[in-house]
């Protein structure tokens, strides 16, 4: 194969969708009149793709190893939520949950690419631990006089961990804005 044929074969693609210069484009179509193997190319390459592909079993079978890991990873996600929610309540005085709720809300966001998602994973598992450790004696106390203000301390701890996983959120945002911009 002459050198030219490897170039004209390569600006094909550009050819057909007409992007290229016009000394560029001069130059294909005199090569192609030239050159009977590059034309049988040029002419096969404006053949039309099939419309509609056949999904086979290889094809089923990929989709339900994707599925399975995409699940796997989910039940990940919120094993993970669970566990901060329960170590940042019986930690009370670490304020460690700080970095940990940022973290889970910038590494969720980067995953789903959904504020609302990110926000749910953090904020439902933590809502759910705060109610079963406030407004029970599953514990062996009560931190609240009434069930009014056990929801109160609930919401509150919830407020304030949902605060850090919008940072969170923030921060996974403008990695994913760096990133497109390289």
């Amino acid at each position: 194969m002459k050198k030219e044929c490897a170039v004209v074969q390569d600006l094909l693609p550009l050819y057909e969708e007409d992007l290229l210069q016009l000394e560029t484009k001069q130059f294909i179509e005199e090569h192609l009149k030239s050159c009977q193997n590059c034309r049988q190319i040029a002419e096969q390459s404006q053949i039309p793709l099939p419309t509609e592909v056949n999904v086979s079993g290889v094809s089923n079978k990929m989709i339900r190893n994707i599925t399975l890991k995409l699940a796997t990873i989910q039940i990940f996600f919120v094993s993970i939520a669970l566990i901060l929610a329960i170590g940042t309540t019986i930690m009370k005085d670490n304020s460690g949950f700080i970095l940990t709720y940022a973290l889970l809300g910038a590494v969720t966001y980067l995953f789903y690419r959904s504020a609302l998602v990110a926000i749910l994973l953090a904020g439902i598992p933590n809502f759910i631990w705060n109610c079963l450790s406030y407004m029970t004696d599953w514990f062996g106390e009560f931190y609240a006089e009434s069930f009014s203000e056990a929801l109160l301390i609930a919401l509150t701890s919830l407020v304030i961990h949902l605060l850090f996983t919008f940072i969170g959120i923030i921060i996974g945002f403008c990695i994913l804005k760096a990133r497109e911009e390289n």
